[in-house]
């Protein structure tokens, strides 16, 4: 009985430092894709935000003059912010192929922006 005891203490003692032995687990493969997706998802709205900042500026002179932003204009921001939403959603999922067609729509309507802003 006495044995049994100090098998179960050993055996007990012995867990973690088998445990402490183990290997690291393995952090996920970041592949080059996903690496470019992301540098794409720092790139396009950083953009955007620029861009944003002028449409505020430009929608408060209009505003004190009594007039507003075509609407085409602000349904463009909207939806771009949407569709880098739907990337940064797909990337954290490692949905590589939603990703880079919310990205590329990303950034089509950012080119459409910038051309309606003058940039």
């Amino acid at each position: 009985m006495r044995a049994a005891r100090i098998a179960l203490l050993l055996a007990g003692l012995g867990a973690p430092l088998l445990a402490q032995n183990a290997p690291p687990p393995r952090a996920p493969l970041v592949t080059r894709e996903m690496r470019e997706m992301r540098h794409r998802l720092v790139l396009i709205p950083t953009r955007a935000i620029a861009y944003f900042h002028s449409m505020d500026s430009i929608e408060e002179r209009l505003r004190a003059q009594g007039m507003v932003l075509h609407p085409e204009t602000v349904v463009l921001r909207v939806r771009l912010e949407a569709e880098l939403g739907e990337a940064r959603a797909a990337l954290d999922e490692d949905d590589l192929a939603t990703a880079g067609g919310a990205l590329d729509q990303a950034q089509a309507l950012l080119d459409r922006l910038a051309a309606k802003l003058g940039g």
